[in-house]
């Protein structure tokens, strides 16, 4: 059986449950079968020197202090036993001591183990009340030589000098043990701590880096619902704008026509909300795109039929200038590449004031088609261009007719014109209108 386990077998099981109650428990069982062995020599060693009364009390201590251990799987206070076991080797040092000679003694340095042991197994208040004790037993043997009071000297007296030999240094040795037997104790509890700590602080890097992801993917998710948001306003605003004509429109043609307009946007915010769910599916990585040959001189055509009844409430001229464009079909899809020119446009008559013209320009350019959006409103600082494609960035420049912004449309196209292996860029001046461009491959002549 290993040592550890034999300590252990001694100890309450309550105990276990309280750290710093086991290690108190382990050091007294460990300090009261050290003092036991310790104990048993000296027996011998009494015997050596014919000291009778030597013999019996090493003999009581070792009993003694084989007892102690078996105390701890009760539930006595550990105090208490620590104090019986200080008292158990006091009396055995303060009865020694009178009869080899009182402070004439080999054993009379050894009342100052008394405290000291009392300070390691016990605690601090015990350890300066027996050291109050062992102060005034000290003083009371003084006493008794300064009054010239011979004590009994029971051992062999033509034996002193080895008496003085082997007694004295046995206080070093059980004051050494007791001290090595605390520090290894002290030594073993502050390396356990310093592991629960490495594992707190393991815990807490985890904690934090699972909060850092957590706080993530509640943004992503924040982010997700921004761009649903945003994005279904432009199609939602077609609807309830085409409803308003369909009120006062009478001819039967015109009618049909705005319903099956109502119906491309209510399939086009469907195509939207399921692409967006699809991003989330996906953690915002490698999303899925559908890609299809995709006429860019029709397409914005048909948006900017789309928007006119938004133009019109503010006045604005929105022209598209395709002649420039002989072969305008790109690869791409149909959910991503018009929210880039919806909110290009958008933002084009959002900015712009009453009465102003909104150009659509469509241009090749050797292997790649270009698309720009100019306005007459107050273009960009220079200053804040830099955050322009930038997600949440909010500029100076602010809607004329009380419109809503977010923050969210440029930086979303960018990130589409990405996905679908274009480029945006602005090239306006500050006072005089701005000009976003965009750039796709074109797929072939025709």
């Amino acid at each position: 059986m290993k040592v550890s386990a034999l300590i252990d077998y001694f100890i309450h099981h309550e105990y276990f449950t309280a750290p710093d109650k086991l290690r108190r428990a382990r050091l007294f069982v460990r300090a009261c079968l050290l003092t036991s062995l310790f104990s048993n020599a000296y027996i011998w060693l009494s015997a050596y020197f014919e000291y009778e009364k030597g013999v019996q009390l090493m003999i009581f201590n070792v009993v003694g202090f084989l007892l102690l251990p078996l105390l701890t799987k009760t539930k006595i206070s550990l105090n208490i036993l620590g104090n019986l076991y200080v008292l158990i080797g006091a009396l055995a040092v303060y009865v020694l001591t009178y009869f080899s000679g009182g402070i004439w003694s080999a054993v009379y340095p050894w009342i100052i183990s008394v405290p000291v042991l009392a300070l390691l197994v016990v605690n601090r208040v015990s350890g300066l009340a027996w050291g109050g004790i062992s102060y005034l037993v000290m003083q009371w043997f003084g006493m008794l030589a300064l009054k010239g009071e011979q004590l009994p000297i029971e051992y062999n007296p033509e034996m002193k000098t080895a008496w003085f030999v082997s007694v004295l240094p046995g206080l070093l040795l059980i004051v050494l043990f007791i001290a090595y037997v605390f520090e290894s104790i002290q030594r073993k509890a502050l390396t356990e701590l310093e592991e629960k700590n490495k594992i707190l602080n393991e815990q807490k890097e985890t904690i934090s880096i699972q909060s850092a992801d957590l706080r993530k993917h509640v943004e992503e998710k924040e982010y997700i619902i921004r761009i649903l948001a945003h994005d279904l306003k432009n199609p939602l605003s077609n609807i309830t704008s085409l409803i308003h004509l369909m009120a006062t429109e009478e001819k039967p043609d015109m009618r049909e026509k705005y319903v099956e307009m109502i119906s491309q946007s209510s399939e086009k915010s469907q195509h939207l909300i399921n692409s967006v769910l699809e991003m989330e599916l996906s953690d915002q990585e490698n999303l899925k795109i559908n890609w299809e040959d995709v006429d860019l001189k029709e397409m914005l055509k048909d948006m900017v039929e789309q928007m006119e009844m938004r133009a019109h409430k503010k006045e604005i001229k929105l022209i598209l200038e395709d002649h420039e464009a002989q072969h305008a079909t790109v690869k791409g899809d149909r959910t991503y590449l018009p929210l880039i020119f919806e909110n290009f446009i958008s933002n084009a008559l959002k900015f712009s004031e009453y009465n102003t013209q909104v150009k659509i320009f469509i241009e090749n350019q050797a292997d790649h088609i270009q698309v720009k959006i100019s306005d007459q409103g107050p273009g960009i600082r220079e200053e804040e261009r830099e955050n322009l494609f930038k997600k949440f960035s909010k500029l100076s420049a602010r809607p004329t007719d009380g419109e809503s912004s977010s923050g969210l449309g440029l930086s979303l196209v960018k990130r589409y014109a990405e996905l679908l292996n274009g480029r945006v860029w602005y090239e306006g001046e500050f006072g005089v209108g701005s000009t976003f461009g965009v750039e796709f491959p074109i797929v072939s002549n025709q």
